[in-house]
């Protein structure tokens, strides 16, 4: 039988692994709004249909990843 108030070595777990939270945390800060940008810039100058569409999903997909991110670490620092 384990006895849960004996295991004091592991920290609190989020909804994600560190190495994956960094990453996506990365990606959701960094990527997507660059990515975005670069979109609505070149579709301006080449004239690149759908361009606003599709860099307003990825701002979406970007602000719903933050969300998510956001819920993962609001677990991890309630424990």
């Amino acid at each position: 039988m384990t006895d849960e108030t004996t295991n004091t070595t592991e920290g609190p777990q989020g909804l994600l692994p560190d190495h994956v939270y960094d990453v996506l945390k990365w990606v959701a800060i960094i990527v997507m709004p660059a990515l975005a940008t670069f979109i609505v810039g070149l579709g301006g100058i080449w004239s690149i249909p759908f361009a606003g569409q599709l860099a307003a999903t990825i701002t979406a997909v970007g602000v719903l990843l933050g969300a998510l991110l956001g819920l993962s670490s609001v677990k991890y620092n309630s424990r």
